[in-house]
This record gives structure tokens, C-alpha cells and sequence, in this order.
């Protein structure tokens, strides 16, 4: 039995003196101190005291491999303000060009490693070096692994869906179940794009694609104009292979090359109106907003009331350390409560960040609320000074959390072993 001042269930009202009871690694029962130590009085009992004990939380993207980007890029001379969205993708290109891929290796472990540190059990991480999978080996993460996939050449395109099949054949690595991630509408060209979603639905495997992030890839896909024809696709080759204007939006244009589905993830959503937004809801799309990442390349604010409005599920992930300072879902719940100026409440974003994003990467059987029937996953965070039980929620979306995690049990074992 684990004890704690505060419990907070995400899916049901907080608890005031509450505890957990695990048999056999897994959680069955969740309720009052009082209740469970008189109902179970044999029970072993662990109390954490004055500590707030609540699920692990899930990170729905991010890209692992690229947690030692910003070492790269000082090494490299590279600016680290880029002016626009272009510019940036055009540095991190120029700093990856400059990178021996082998290093993606001790970057994707270190990233792993700082993952668990700020109370992450679940994740929806995106990788472009297929042999560094090897590092999920042996970590109890959960979640999905989607290998990266992106060109304009349809020759080049087989070849390297031909590879992914391959390697999704291994099913999984380590406890993340293998998927797809084509990269983006202005990468991946539309034919490749249909195939790549054939493929998955074939295969039986999920997906995740960035989507209608900036203005600039609506631009493009709409009208095949702006800095990614005038920039981007010179500086990478692809001068020859500007596609003609979609004459729709990005995410009408995924729709039709069957992109939407249930089964996959939408990244970042910021630049769409009430009809994409329809488009993803009737699809059963969840979408995962990266708020940071937003914010520090200046591309706007994904529209959380019209998602809410029309029933779109809605996750959080940090994206890279290309794009924010850290890979806590704590950090990046601390700024979304501020980024969107109430648009969503601390429960919401509770919910964003362990039962939403658990059940998009589906792994809610395991984690994502504390309830009887799941296995033995939560985190006890240790502040200095516990909230009013009242204000309980708001706290858990300021600054500062990330540094209280005290302890990650995930499938009954403490993970960080601080205590």
C-alpha cells in the first residue's frame, strides 16, 4: 500500500490522505488513507507523507535523438535564433549535416535518461537513425517508436518504405510498439504520402505526421509559394520537385491522401480553421500541441477552444531540444497554462498531459490515471511546501514541479530508486 497527503487520480477527483493498493503489480484499489489501511490492515504499507502521488506523464512527441542539439549546434557555430520557421529547419539541417549519425546514439540514451528523470512513463518519440532504436532496449518506457520517413523522390521513397518494413517486423523496441512517421505535408510528396498511409493501414501500424505548424507550409501546400519553394527546397536539392498548388489546406490535403485516422497522431495544428478542425475530429484524430516549441519559432497558438468545440483529443509533447529548453511534460504544462491564458484549465491540461495522451498511444490499459485494474505506474512529486488541497490542481501546472519528482514507479518499480 503507497500513502501520500495528496493522490490525484486524473480521471476522478483528487484525494486528500489517499493511497494506492497494488497486488501482484498491479493497482486494486485507490481511495482514502482511512478506508484502505482499515479495509487491507496486513498490507505492507509505504507512506511517502507529505508528497503529491499522481500517474507518470506521457510525452506524445518528441525526438529523442536530438537531446544533445543544442551542444551540437554551439560546436558547430551555428546561430541558435533563427528568424523564421524556414530559417529555422535550414539550421537544423546545416547542424545535422555536421553530425556523425553514431552520436544520435548517446543523444537519443541521454534523452531517455532525462525523460524518466522529470516523471515520464509513456512517450511518442520520432526517429530518423533507425539503429539507435536499440537504446529503448532496456528502459521501462511505454509508447510508440515512429520512424521517420521523408523525400519527393518516388524511387528513393521505396527503397525506404521497403527498409521500415523490414524493420517493423520486430514489432517493438523494448515496451514502444514501432510506427511510421512520415514527416510532414511540404516533405513528404503527395503520392509517397498515400503510399506511406496505404502501407500503415496495411501493416496495422500508427502513425504521427507534423501538420499545419506554420504559415509557411500553408503556403506551400496550397499554393506551392513562399520561403520554403524559394528556400528550403533549393538549399536540400529539391528545386526540380515543387510540387504543383494543392489549391486545399494542409490538413484537407493529408485527408485526402488518407492521412486522418483514429490511429494517428496530428503534431502542433496551429495554422487551421473550423473545417480542418471538423476534418480531424470526424477522423478520430488526436492532436498534439507542443506549445513551446510553438512559441519559440514563432508560428501561433493551436486554436485549443475550436479542437475542444469540435471533439479533438488533445495531448502535450515537448518536441526537441531543437526547439525548447527541456523534455519535461511538467515544463511544458507550466508554460501552456500560461501560453493559453486560461483557454485551458490546470484539469485540462492534467488530462493532456497522462489520460489523453496514454490513450493515443495506446497505453491507457497500463498508465494514465491511477484506478484499480491498471499496472502499479505513478510518480510522487515532494515540494517544499504542499499546496492549499484546493489550489492542488493550478500547482501541479506551475513551474517548478519538474524538480520535485521524487520517485517513478512504472510496473511497480521505482525507476529513479531516490529513496
Amino acid at each position: 500500500m503507497f500513502l501520500s497527503r495528496y493522490l490525484v487520480p486524473v480521471t476522478s477527483a483528487p484525494i486528500e490522505d489517499g493511497g494506492l493498493l497494488v497486488r501482484e503489480g498491479r493497482m486494486v484499489g485507490v481511495g482514502r488513507r482511512k478506508e484502505l489501511t482499515a479495509a487491507f490492515s496486513g498490507a505492507a504499507v509505504v507512506d511517502f507523507g507529505d508528497a503529491i502521488l499522481l500517474p507518470p506523464l506521457v510525452n506524445a512527441h518528441t525526438h529523442l535523438e536530438l537531446t544533445h542539439f543544442p551542444n551540437w549546434a554551439r560546436r558547430s557555430g551555428q546561430g541558435e535564433s533563427p528568424a523564421s520557421f524556414v530559417d529555422w529547419i535550414l539550421h537544423v539541417i546545416r547542424v545535422k549535416r555536421g553530425v556523425d549519425v553514431e552520436l544520435y546514439r548517446p543523444s537519443l540514451a541521454a534523452g531517455i535518461a532525462a525523460a524518466l528523470a522529470s516523471g515520464t512513463g509513456a512517450i511518442g518519440d520520432v526517429l530518423s537513425y533507425f539503429p539507435a532504436r536499440q537504446a529503448y532496449v532496456n528502459t521501462p518506457l511505454r509508447g510508440h517508436l515512429y520512424l521517420e520517413i521523408l523525400g519527393r523522390e518516388p524511387a528513393m521513397g521505396r527503397k525506404a518504405l521497403a527498409r521500415i518494413g523490414e524493420l517493423l517486423d520486430e514489432k517493438r523496441a523494448g515496451q514502444l510498439k514501432l510506427g511510421i512517421a512520415p514527416h510532414a505535408p511540404y516533405s513528404v510528396s503527395e503520392e509517397y504520402l498515400e503510399h506511406i498511409y496505404d502501407f500503415a493501414r496495411r501493416r496495422q501500424v500508427p502513425t504521427s505526421l507534423h501538420l499545419a505548424e506554420s504559415r509557411e507550409e500553408t503556403s506551400f501546400v496550397r499554393d506551392s509559394s513562399g520561403p520554403m519553394k524559394e528556400q528550403l527546397y533549393p538549399f536540400v536539392g529539391w528545386q526540380g520537385l515543387v510540387p504543383p498548388p494543392a489549391r486545399r489546406s494542409p490538413v484537407a490535403f493529408v485527408e485526402a491522401c488518407g492521412g486522418l485516422a483514429s490511429s494517428g497522431l496530428l503534431v502542433h495544428g496551429v495554422q487551421v480553421d473550423a473545417a480542418d478542425a471538423q476534418r480531424m475530429a470526424k477522423a478520430g484524430s488526436t492532436l498534439v500541441c507542443c506549445p513551446r516549441s510553438n512559441a519559440r519559432l514563432g508560428v501561433g497558438k493551436a486554436p485549443v477552444e475550436l479542437y475542444r468545440q469540435v471533439g479533438v483529443p488533445l495531448a502535450l509533447g515537448t518536441d526537441s531540444l531543437a526547439s525548447c529548453d527541456s523534455l519535461s511534460v511538467w515544463d511544458e504544462m507550466a508554460f501552456a497554462h500560461r501560453w493559453f491564458e486560461g483557454r485551458l484549465t490546470p484539469s485540462e491540461l492534467l488530462a493532456m498531459a497522462t489520460i489523453n495522451g496514454a490513450r493515443a498511444l495506446g497505453v491507457a490499459a497500463e498508465q494514465g490515471e491511477l484506478k484499480a485494474g491498471l499496472g502499479c505506474n505513478f510518480q510522487v512529486l515532494k515540494p517544499a511546501a504542499l499546496p492549499e488541497f484546493n489550489n492542488l490542481e493550478t500547482f501541479l501546472c506551475s513551474p517548478g514541479r519538474s524538480a520535485e519528482v521524487s520517485a517513478l514507479f512504472l510496473d511497480a518499480w521505482d525507476v529513479l530508486q531516490k529513496n
